[in-house]
């Protein structure tokens, strides 16, 4: 079984067993983290491209873990078809942070809990139920790490106007996320830095 912990390992990719012992493993885990965000058919397509790279590339280098590697690979892979696709913005936006969030959940050391899950389904729905600008603002702010005066620039609005965004997002989230504050703030401190 390959250990998705290995660092700083160089691996013959062209070692068939090793190959298909890769492939057997994580084929089915890196479809299924695809298809939340391209259609099936795409997804197959997308991991089946990933797995002729690695094959053709001989030698990789894991510097952080095979885990990250895959699902990084699966996830720049989707971000270039939806691009190429022309999706509205919005929904690239969406895509974009969804695929960060469940990118996190992959390369958690250990099974996240039913309480995590229904935190971050909630959270997810408290989200997508905030005003588009709002969204957009918030999320450029705390899941891009965009300063204020940056997306003041980039949307054309003043530094007020995102402050107040940001602000309505955050009093929003806590407002609808009160019974789960505590659990929230450990978990994503990130999210309320001021």
């Amino acid at each position: 079984m390959v250990q998705p912990e290995n660092r700083n390992l160089y691996l013959d990719i062209r070692n068939p067993e090793f190959f298909d012992d890769l492939f057997r493993q994580y084929s089915r885990p890196l479809f299924y983290f695809a298809a939340k965000f391209v259609e099936d058919e795409v997804a197959k397509d997308i991991v089946q491209d990933i797995f002729v790279k690695l094959w053709s590339g001989h030698e990789i280098i894991i510097s952080k873990s095979l885990n990250s590697l895959l699902f990084t690979m699966v996830k720049n892979s989707c971000l270039q078809h939806l691009e190429k696709q022309k999706v509205r913005s919005k929904y690239i936006e969406s895509a974009k942070w969804k695929l960060q969030k469940k990118e996190l959940q992959f390369y958690m050391e250990e099974t996240t809990s039913l309480i995590e899950r229904e935190l971050e389904d909630k959270l997810d729905e408290v989200l997508e139920g905030l005003p588009e600008r709002c969204r957009q603002i918030f999320m450029l702010s705390r899941f891009e790490h965009k300063k204020y005066q940056e997306i003041a620039d980039e949307l054309d609005i003043s530094v007020k106007a995102v402050e107040k965004q940001v602000s309505k997002a955050l009093a929003t989230i806590r407002t609808e996320m009160k019974d789960y504050l505590p659990l929230l703030l450990y978990l994503s401190s990130h999210l309320f830095r001021t």
